[in-house]
């Protein structure tokens, strides 16, 4: 995985990013609501409007917390920053984290991506294989004579036509289910990927100064306070929670066995069906024909439950674990907000997202 350095890296990090661009603009927003909120005062103490020079004395402090929460989030991040989740996993006997908070929240959800197309490669290959071999047929004409040749056909007698490896669509059925389970689990993981991609850039630059701005302005303190509390939450718990997960890292996203008691090879399920030294004519037209075609394609590759396994283990890793992160921060949300002294509404914050 290529490591981008968005939080913790020394040149292109998260420090030179927050000093350089978001505080600025924070800085702005916060001169802006402090002009406001001077002429409000001045403008109750000259009209005589004790509601007016209330107002601006409630904002004042509302700008006063807003400031502290903005110089609060880089002592967070920089805590992150400087926690080894290779050493927390080693409180817990579990040698499978490495590197920060930020850097293993990547690297699990890159991982699972890879994890789960991987899968996708191996259950498409048998779900390929057994559509060739269910619906491979033969006519077995009556009237059979000496190497079971029927020349029944040729004196208008009646003939069989059956499928000898029929009876795997069951198979094929298990292997649909779980051909589509991957490829939700590879495109969930890589949208969970991005949506922390763009809380280690775009969050913090987008909300805190809306915030600032926000929550100083008539009937808008809410929606500032969501901002708040989207930024804390987005930038706290939700790589936290990835990290954690992180840690089964070793011990989830693992290929299965196969029948030689070997983790599977991804790179073995990339052959095309029939070899180009093969030919159609040595398939015949018996039943021994279909037994050829399953040997042929699978060649001792065939891993039905092991293709499934995998396929079970990416909706884990790359559907389970990651909703439950972003439930997790949603929820987070809503009780930071409370810390502002503002209710969110869980249900069309959720349907929001």
């Amino acid at each position: 995985m290529v490591e981008l350095n968005m939080m913790c890296g020394s040149g292109a990090g998260f420090s030179p990013f927050m000093t350089g661009t978001i505080l600025p603009l924070v800085a702005y927003a916060t001169f802006i609501t402090a002009m406001l909120i001077a002429i409000s005062f001045m403008l109750g103490r000259a009209l005589s409007n004790p509601k007016l020079t209330l107002w601006s004395k409630t904002e004042l402090v509302q700008l006063f917390v807003s400031a502290a929460t903005v110089l609060f989030i880089p002592l967070v991040v920089s805590t992150f920053c400087s926690v080894d989740m290779g050493e927390v996993g080693g409180i817990f006997d579990i040698t499978d984290g490495s590197g920060n908070i930020y850097d293993s929240a990547q690297r699990y959800l890159a991982d699972t991506a890879v994890y789960a197309h991987n899968a996708v490669t191996v259950v498409r290959y048998h779900l390929e294989g057994y559509t060739v071999i269910s619906y491979f047929n033969a006519l077995m004409c009556e009237g059979q004579i000496g190497g079971g040749i029927g020349i029944g056909c040729f004196f208008g007698q009646g003939s069989d036509s059956i499928q000898p490896l029929g009876g795997y669509g069951a198979t094929m059925g298990a292997l649909n289910v779980a051909f589509n389970s991957s490829i939700m689990s590879y495109f969930s993981a890589m949208n969970f990927l991005f949506i922390l991609l763009f809380v280690y850039r775009g969050f913090v630059f987008l909300f805190l100064p809306l915030g600032v701005f926000l929550r100083s302005m008539p009937y808008m303190r809410p929606f500032g306070s969501l901002m708040f509390a989207m930024a804390l939450s987005f930038l706290i718990v939700y790589p936290l929670m990835l990290a954690i997960f992180g840690l089964m890292h070793g011990a989830l996203l693992i290929a299965p066995q196969n029948a030689a008691g070997h983790p599977m090879d991804v790179a073995s399920y990339n052959e095309k069906i029939f070899p180009e030294s093969e030919t159609g004519s040595e398939l015949g037209g018996s039943t021994g024909g279909a037994e050829y075609v399953r040997a042929l394609y699978f060649s001792g590759n065939d891993e039905v439950v092991g293709a499934i396994s995998w396929a079970a283990t990416a909706f884990i890793a790359g559907i389970f674990f990651p909703t439950l992160a972003m439930l997790a921060t949603l929820a987070s949300v809503s009780y930071v907000a409370r810390l502002y002294g503002d209710e969110i509404d869980l249900s069309k914050l959720t349907q929001m997202v």
